[in-house]
């Protein structure tokens, strides 16, 4: 009677266990999908282009005078752009059904970081990492995977490749080598800036391998390296093919023009900024150098095991250099470093703590004062706070998000503007949620604007005078509009006149005279 009362107990806790996994997995990822976090400019012009190829059959953005090849097509790759246009085919176009294709990414990538970690450092290990990696404010995975973005993508098909690679460690045969090559690719094209750490990454663990460790094959590293490069140019070379030689320069152009003002930053003023930002409470309330730390000792001896987490701080090391180096200091572009920290974060406690198994032999009042006890103690106290302080503030943005201004302003412009009617704007995510004939500033003004904003360059308004040459019939001017201060409201306000706001967004319409 007892044993089976005790398999009814397990049985249940197992249910509770599971559902309270489930409940929480859809707070996380789903609930409030199209309002937690809002559309912004970046996803909103990454948006256009799975619906542009939908309705017009075009891989490319769109604006009043016609497509735009350039921009968000190269912003995040096709593998999350194509399965959303499947979305948008399949299900009609719209911002749950994009969202929906990214919860499932984000999803894939939590069991998948979740799976890797418990090869590396077991389970206990790979869930305190997952924590970590969801509630930190610096890291902002579950924002950022909600929402049209190529981090958590790419992180995804990263992760996967690591996993595949490490768990048969020099033993991986042709066809698993190629895959785990193919998914290191996928990583960059779907976010071209993990190209800058993974390409090297792969090339200095193979000098490693060489001159160091000395425990693998050429063939471990060679493969994944040429089928990872190989992927990657195929996706240029098809894309120079679709776009023609003309569009791919201004690509180009645009990339490098974005690269020297965001991502190649050499600034001394920056370089402390970045790596203020990164020694901050802000980060893992501390916990970030000295983890680094445990982690180049974890890669350290020669065997198999520290070869792993070597290519894991090669990648995590690569990117906060750049980050502090040559970034502007958005802490977005440290998102694989600090993500991939969170496994070393878990790792030093863990070991430190000796698994936080602690002695009550000597009674639980004494064993406190115990100074192993003690240690562990603070430990576990610095742990959850690391991961209990910034959860609360990611649970209470998902579950009361900000008002929906952006689809407030979406159903006025369906109710009163005419959909021919030309309406300018800086706030690309209105003609995602709208089918009205926008107009876009030229992506090229990005680096202008971002000059301008941080360094106090050239203003963006002085390069751009669409309105006061043009006269569209409307005048759309969000968050993004201005903040870049694009458009001199105080000036056109003889030729334009306020029609309606929802939070930052204000519709102008032109006056009739």
């Amino acid at each position: 009677m007892e044993n089976t009362m005790g398999k009814f107990l397990s049985k249940n806790r197992k249910i509770l266990l599971w559902a309270i996994g489930l409940l929480l997995v859809y707070f996380l990822l789903f609930h409030n999908l199209t309002r937690f976090p809002v559309p912004w400019f970046d996803e909103g012009s990454h948006l256009h282009v799975p619906k542009t190829l939908v309705k017009y059959g075009v891989y490319a953005d769109i604006s009043s005078e016609g497509f735009r090849y350039y921009g968000p097509t190269i912003g995040v790759g096709p593998t999350v752009m194509l399965p959303i246009a499947a979305a948008f085919k399949l299900f009609g176009i719209g911002l749950l059904q994009a969202r929906l294709v990214m919860a499932l990414y984000l999803l894939a990538a939590i069991y998948v970081f979740y799976r890797l970690v418990e090869h590396l450092a077991g389970r206990w290990v790979a869930w305190i990492a997952l924590a970590l990696l969801l509630s930190s404010r610096s890291v902002l995975f579950l924002e950022y995977g909600r929402q049209l973005l190529g981090e958590v993508p790419g992180f995804f098909f990263l992760l996967l490749a690591l996993y595949l690679w490490f768990s048969k460690w020099n033993q991986n045969d042709w066809k698993r080598l190629s895959l785990i090559g193919l998914l290191f690719g996928l990583a960059m094209i779907t976010k071209y800036q993990y190209l800058l750490f993974l390409a090297p990454t792969l090339i200095l663990s193979w000098l490693l391998d060489i001159f160091y460790y000395k425990t693998s094959s050429h063939r471990n590293f060679l493969v994944p390296g040429i089928i990872a490069a190989g992927s990657f140019g195929i996706w240029q070379l098809l894309t120079l093919q679709y776009l023609g030689p003309s569009t791919a320069m201004e690509n180009l152009a645009l990339l490098r023009a974005s690269a020297e003002g965001a991502a190649f930053n050499f600034n001394l003023a920056q370089l402390n900024a970045n790596f203020g930002e990164l020694t901050s409470r802000a980060v893992y309330l501390g916990a970030l150098i000295p983890a680094l730390f445990y982690g180049f000792f974890l890669s350290l001896p020669r065997t198999r095991e520290a070869q792993k987490w070597s290519v894991i701080f090669l990648l995590v090391a690569l990117n906060l250099v750049w980050y502090v180096v040559a970034s502007i200091g958005w802490i977005r572009y440290a998102f694989l470093g600090l993500s991939l920290s969170s496994i070393f974060i878990a790792r030093l406690f863990w070991d430190v703590a000796e698994g936080f198994r602690f002695d009550w032999s000597g009674g639980w009042f004494r064993s406190l004062f115990e100074a192993k006890n003690a240690i562990r103690f603070a430990l576990a106290l610095w742990l959850i706070l690391i991961i209990l302080i910034p959860f609360g503030k990611t649970v209470t943005d998902i579950a009361a998000p900000p008002p929906p201004y952006a689809m407030q302003m979406a159903e006025y412009l369906n109710q009163n503007v005419p959909l021919d009617a030309v309406i300018e704007t800086w706030d690309p995510e209105m003609g995602f949620l709208t089918d009205h004939n926008y107009h876009y500033p030229p992506n090229a003004l990005l680096a202008v604007a971002v000059d301008q904003v941080y360094y106090g360059g050239e203003p963006v308004r002085e390069r751009y005078d669409f309105v006061q040459t043009a006269k569209p019939d409307y005048l759309l001017a969000g968050e993004f509009s201005k903040w870049t201060e694009i458009y001199p409201l105080d000036e056109l306000m003889g030729e334009y006149e306020l029609l309606a706001s929802f939070g930052d967004y204000d519709l102008y319409q032109r006056a009739q005279k």
